[in-house]
């Protein structure tokens, strides 16, 4: 569906150590454009845990896709 993504990430509870992702995608509804979607979620982001991100927008029609990927230590 157009504006619906999935969400997957690694620490589902900020527990010592850190686990990691179990479990289906979470249904999320994404904004038209990549940057400011990929800017509110690091935005958004625990700073004590975050690292990188990674979003990708992929046009199912054509297969044409965006990608951009943010580091924290970059």
């Amino acid at each position: 569906m157009p504006g619906e993504g999935r969400y997957l990430h690694t620490y589902p509870e900020n527990k010592n150590p850190l686990p990691s992702f179990e479990g289906e995608p979470k249904r999320v509804s994404v904004m038209d454009d990549i940057d400011a979607f990929t800017d509110m979620l690091w935005t958004h982001l625990n700073e004590e845990n975050k690292i990188s991100l990674f979003v990708r927008y992929i046009d199912i029609m054509t297969g044409i896709y965006e990608t951009r990927i943010l580091n924290k230590n970059v």
